[in-house]
């Protein structure tokens, strides 16, 4: 069962507006189930109970209109029905005056009748139902591509800015770098911080190679110093006290 469907039908049902509607037990279910696969989407995990409340309530108001739109659709399609089949009640009327059977089984026919009846206008109403909603399904659907584009589209260019600070000045080097990464993509931002890293250290040893050819070195002054801070600390840490020299010397 979808996460939020119990909390999003409970509300459903308590909402004065939906109860003038009129929708039967079944076709609340299944506008809940609609909209709750939607929240299951949308809702972030760690969001608190007033925050899956809102988004709930929300939702309903969103798709109050198309409930109102349909169930005035149903309403219209049971009226047409009923004025295109007038001769049949009144039919069935005159042949029960004549009729000989029994009026059990005149009860029986006439029960029938009207459940015949009543299934053909609830599956009626389940079907305008479902063409009601499927506008804003779509909107939904439209809304949570925009979001998810939006959200990608951000964390791209989060990425791509850190990535041009520390590659600035570098010349050719950044440039292959720079349309290297415009042609990845990363699942996370542990993947991404990966690449950044390498991207880094190759800086680093490309500006050793050059102070060794006595050329001066790419990019920014404080371009490699994260590296190279993390790896004279690294070495600081090696060397050894004069403590420790003195007490290797006595063995």
């Amino acid at each position: 069962m979808k996460k939020h469907f119990r909390k999003v039908l409970e509300a459903l049902k308590t909402s004065k507006d939906i109860k003038a509607l009129g929708f039967s037990r079944r076709e609340l279910k299944g506008v809940a189930a609609k909209i709750a696969d939607k929240l299951d989407s949308e809702i972030k995990e760690d969001a608190t109970d007033d925050e899956i409340q809102e988004a709930v309530d929300d939702a309903i108001d969103a798709a109050l209109p198309f409930l109102q739109f349909s169930q005035t659709v149903s309403e219209r399609r049971v009226q047409s029905y009923k004025e295109a089949h007038p001769a049949n009640e009144e039919d069935d009327e005159e042949y029960d005056d004549d009729d000989d059977e029994p009026a059990t089984r005149k009860n029986r026919k006439s029960q029938t009748s009207k459940k015949g009846k009543k299934s053909e206008d609830e599956d009626g109403e389940e079907s305008s139902l479902a063409k009601a909603l499927k506008p804003l399904m779509d909107k939904l659907d439209g809304m949570q591509s925009e979001i998810t584009a939006l959200k990608s589209g951000k964390t791209a260019d989060s990425r791509k800015a850190k990535l041009e600070k520390l590659l600035k000045n570098t010349g050719k080097f950044g440039e292959r770098t720079l349309k290297a990464f415009n042609r990845m993509s990363f699942k996370d931002d542990e993947e991404f911080e990966d690449f950044y890293d390498e991207v880094e250290a190759d800086l680093e040893t490309e500006n050793q190679e050059r102070a060794n050819r006595g050329l001066d070195k790419l990019g920014a002054p404080d371009a490699t110093a994260g590296a190279a801070n993390k790896r004279a600390k690294k070495n600081d840490e090696e060397v050894m006290s004069d403590d420790e020299v003195k007490e290797l010397a006595k063995l």
